[in-house]
């Protein structure tokens, strides 16, 4: 392909916005870090598109970011990182970027016609969206992925939002040793690692507890191959710091009020 100024300059560049988003949040900073419950509502025009859309569980959301895009900054300083520690937008998910094209996975939940019903989306309400993409397991899940550390929550109950929703990412079934994986490594954050995420995991876990194994295996972001064992004992084991599993789920608490009975 000739990518010269000249050729560029002739592609057809021209976006077709085939929905909107309809939300609850109308103002950015009262968006929550991982979004809310919302629908797109597909153009008429674009209904053929959703054909056998069934098929997926989840999907790529692609939205044009139209709160005073800020197209010509190129560094920020992300949410959580100390102030002065500037990124490029390519190395950060900010909204501000030379084209402000927002990206976020999601569940669908139901479709009615032409509205798709998101558990969670963290565009507000109004964007344009430019394209739905379906999520596939088989290309975009990417095991052996790592992220270097960028910034902290902002504060222990952030922390266990951010927890309690990775947990569900990777097990939405509603088991109470996928919250005691949670409430878990949420205590060893708070005491041992500043609510940071430490820069290794060493993991530990019962060999007989399979839903407790595969949070852990999520929110540690281990494997077998790297930082994860078994053992015969009732407890976890995170960078040597022993955590004896209770009796009932429930008596295990974090100490954080979040509103969950």
């Amino acid at each position: 392909m000739d990518c010269s100024p000249k050729n560029l300059l002739e592609l057809d560049c021209s976006l077709r916005f085939i929905g909107v988003v309809r939300s609850e949040i109308q103002d950015r900073k009262l968006m929550p870090a991982f979004g809310v419950p919302a629908r797109v509502e597909i153009f008429p025009e674009f209904a053929g598109g959703l054909l056998h859309l069934d098929k997926h569980s989840h999907f790529w959301v692609l939205a044009w970011l139209t709160v005073k895009p800020e197209r010509d900054l190129l560094q920020v300083t992300p949410r959580g990182a100390a102030e002065g520690d500037l990124h490029g937008v390519f190395a950060v998910r900010s909204p501000a970027r030379p084209n402000p094209i927002g990206l976020t996975a999601a569940r669908l939940l139901r479709r009615e016609g032409l509205a798709l019903y998101f558990d969670r989306l963290d565009f507000l309400d109004g964007t344009p969206v430019v394209d739905l993409k379906p999520y596939f397991v088989t290309r975009d899940l990417i095991r052996c992925a790592n992220n270097a550390v960028i910034g902290r929550p902002r504060d222990e109950a952030a922390l266990l939002e951010s927890l309690r929703h990775q947990a569900a990412l990777a097990l939405p079934e509603n088991h109470a040793d996928v919250d005691l994986a949670v409430q878990i490594v949420y205590r060893y954050r708070v005491v041992h690692s500043n609510l940071g995420e430490p820069a290794e995991w060493n993991v530990v876990a019962p060999s007989d507890r399979p839903y407790l194994i595969d949070a852990l295996l999520a929110l540690t972001h281990t494997r077998f191959s790297r930082g994860f064992s078994l053992w015969a004992e009732a407890a976890v084991c995170l960078n040597g710091e022993r955590f004896a599993l209770p009796h009932g789920p429930r008596s295990f608490s974090v100490g954080v009020d979040d509103g969950r009975a």
